[in-house]
């Protein structure tokens, strides 16, 4: 072995390469010298082509292509040489490398050619190297002949492996299943059989053959699973067939691991289709095997449970993989969820702190640590968190989502606009954000940009009342009745049974001047809501400025009969009413409820109800192992504002003529 051998095997490509410089100096020194003594016909071309084609590989090694590739082209230029083909499969190499792959199929078209037919284990290396290339340019028909003239003498994992690729590339299943098949029966060392020499006989355990023996059983495992995991699903029309189809493969060729791993992936690909019964059936059937694998699939159990909501077998399955391995991060992180969903918090925070610092990369367990804050009030700690993770995961917008949320909740209101307007980007029509917006800009009282987050979470999402009822009561403010009222027409038809919405409708009618469509709204509201004090005053105004005498006395009695009714229902209320402990009988007064003013009935927000995609619960729990779950994000309420139209008093009728509800907590969004 040469000194340079030795440095390349330590890793040490640069003083390599300045021995092979010293080591070609030298030997360009001894052809001079020879040739001035007369003895050029001693030269030893041997010599002098090992020095320049180790000059050229070390050149490779320590990255410099360009000069590797001088350094062959001048030693080719000697037709003396031998092993010319060798070096152009260097330079080929080289060319690969660069991403030159038709320069590549080219130099090893050429040393294959130069090789001669003796050396088969080489020629067999540059077909490989040949379909290799023509896998990158695309010309899978190509790169299919170059490996099957390896396989018809020769077969082995790598070869057939990529073979495998190019049939599954071309839609050949017939052909992916005798390649398969011939995969598997190649045979390489076992060291299972030597397990009791090794322990009876260090020198063995230590012994370099046996590690690189081990290590290509290692890469053959690794090809045929990748095979089997890429075949199995498209062999048959029903993906289950498939699956069988490799399973009984890898059993018959004596792969009992191989199978098992192959029955893990067929239960996983029912979770992707979403046939969680079936799945549940396959993972449960790995409880009575090997300990690991019921640790694997107790995993999966938990996981699956958790969705389903049983907690109980959720937990139980998670405990039985924390307790198989306590560095399994996703079992670690499913037991955090049961206890997260349980109400132990704290617990959960623990667990969960357990699997980041398990695994690292675990997006999971740090996502559910900053909930885990929040819902503990530790809103600086989760703003920590999620912001730590924002740098992992750049573009998921529940992380940047709850940055934008968490900095609300401190009153961060600018922080608050700036990560959610990122979420808005990356959600464009997500009405829940739009409707955060809203409510951020109008907190800092600018309408304008309220006004159009507002509108287009309404143009979204138009059934949450909430944002309906805002726009409405905006537009009124700013006297528009005209825009108005579409938006209480439709809070009138998600909410039939709240007259509150059909009489906003009636006044914005009255204001605009439409008297007559005023008009027949109040009557269509009285013809379903005939006792309604609010309609039959309103009636009885209008008709009063419109002249019309027969229907004012008819609108009178019935009026002076509702409020009435009303006040001697009032009073009924009030006398099925016990006093409170020691408060005497005479405090209790009566309220005559003739004299109560529709502002009192009409100023009181109006309740609306939850609509499902305006809000959803402040802290969420993100499940691993096998998806992501999705969720959008969520609106709260709004600082209170009131905005009322203005109110005329006519004396015939003792009516305010419009009274606007007051916009309070319970009906602005977020």
């Amino acid at each position: 072995m040469t000194p340079t051998d030795g440095l390349w095997k330590q890793g040490d490509f640069q003083t390599a390469l300045q021995k092979a410089k010293e080591a070609g100096k030298k030997e360009r020194l001894l052809c001079r010298t020879r040739e001035q003594a007369g003895l050029a016909d001693q030269l030893n071309m041997e010599l002098t082509f090992a020095v320049c084609f180790n000059l050229g590989y070390q050149y490779q090694c320590s990255g410099l292509q360009s000069e590797a590739l001088n350094t062959y082209t001048q030693v080719m230029k000697t037709k003396e040489f031998p092993h010319l083909g060798r070096l152009k499969v260097n330079m080929g190499n080289i060319y690969y490398k660069q991403k030159k792959f038709p320069l590549a199929v080219k130099m090893y078209r050429m040393a294959l050619d130069q090789t001669p037919s003796a050396y088969k284990e080489t020629r067999y290396r540059i077909l490989r190297n040949i379909g290799n290339a023509f896998m990158r340019l695309g010309q899978y028909q190509d790169a299919m002949q170059a490996f099957e003239s390896v396989m018809e003498n020769k077969i082995d994992h790598q070869t057939a492996y990529n073979l495998v690729v190019c049939y599954y590339v071309l839609g050949n299943t017939e052909q992916m299943k005798n390649c398969f098949t011939k995969m598997l029966l190649v045979k390489y060392y076992d060291s299972d059989s030597d397990d009791e020499n090794e322990d009876e006989n260090p020198i063995l355990r230590n012994d370099e053959l046996r590690e690189e023996l081990r290590e290509k059983q290692n890469q053959a495992l690794k090809y045929i699973l990748t095979a089997a995991r890429l075949i199995a699903p498209v062999l048959y029309h029903n993906f289950v067939e498939g699956y069988d189809w490799v399973v009984e493969g890898l059993k018959d060729q004596q792969y009992p691991s191989l199978a098992n791993e192959m029955e893990m992936d067929k239960a996983i690909q029912h979770l992707h289709r979403r046939d969680f019964a079936q799945a549940i059936v396959l993972l449960k059937d790995f409880e009575k095997k090997e300990k690991d694998l019921k640790a694997r699939a107790a995993t999966n159990l938990s996981f699956l449970y958790f969705l389903e909501g049983d907690i109980a077998n959720a937990e139980k399955h998670a405990d039985v993989a924390v307790r198989t391995n306590r560095y399994n991060a996703q079992a670690l992180v499913n037991q955090g969820n049961c206890l997260f969903n349980r109400g132990h918090v704290e617990e959960a925070k623990t667990v969960y702190r357990e699997a980041a610092e398990v695994e690292l990369d675990c997006v999971e367990a740090v996502y559910n640590l900053g909930l885990c804050h929040k819902r503990l009030g530790a809103l600086g700690d989760a703003l920590t968190t999620f912001k730590k993770l924002s740098n992992f995961l750049p573009n998921n917008i529940e992380v940047l989502f709850q940055v934008g949320h968490i900095n609300d909740l401190m009153g961060n209101t600018r922080q608050a606009i700036k990560w959610l307007e990122v979420v808005n980007t990356r959600a464009m029509h997500d009405a829940g954000v739009l409707a955060m917006l809203g409510s951020l800009h109008a907190k800092c009282d600018d309408e304008p940009k309220a006004l159009h987050y507002y509108s287009e979470s309404h143009r979204v999402y138009p059934a949450n009342m909430d944002i309906t009822s805002w726009l409405g009561a905006y537009y009124v403010k700013n006297e528009v009745y005209e825009k108005a009222m579409p938006f209480f027409d439709l809070a009138s038809k998600i909410q039939p049974n709240e007259i509150k919405w059909q009489l906003m409708v009636a006044s914005c009618h009255r204001r605009t001047g439409a008297y007559t469509e005023a008009l027949a709204k109040y009557k269509s509201i009285l013809s379903k809501y005939p006792d309604n004090v609010e309609c039959l005053r309103y009636l009885l105004h209008m008709c009063t400025g419109l002249g019309r005498r027969d229907e004012v006395s008819t609108y009178e009695a019935q009026l002076r009969k509702a409020e009435m009714d009303m006040a001697s229902e009032s009073r009924s209320q009030m006398l099925r009413l016990e006093p409170a402990k020691g408060v005497p009988m005479r405090s209790i007064e009566f309220r005559d409820e003739s004299r109560h003013s529709i502002r009192d009935d009409l100023e009181t927000s109006p309740r609306s109800s939850e609509s499902p995609g305006s809000s959803l619960p402040g802290s969420r729990v993100m499940n691993s192992n096998l998806f992501a779950s999705s969720s959008s994000v969520s609106s709260s309420p709004l600082p209170q504002r009131t905005l009322r139209g203005t109110s005329k008093k006519k004396s015939t009728a003792n009516v305010e003529e419009d009274v606007w509800p007051e916009l309070g907590d319970d009906l602005l969004p977020m």
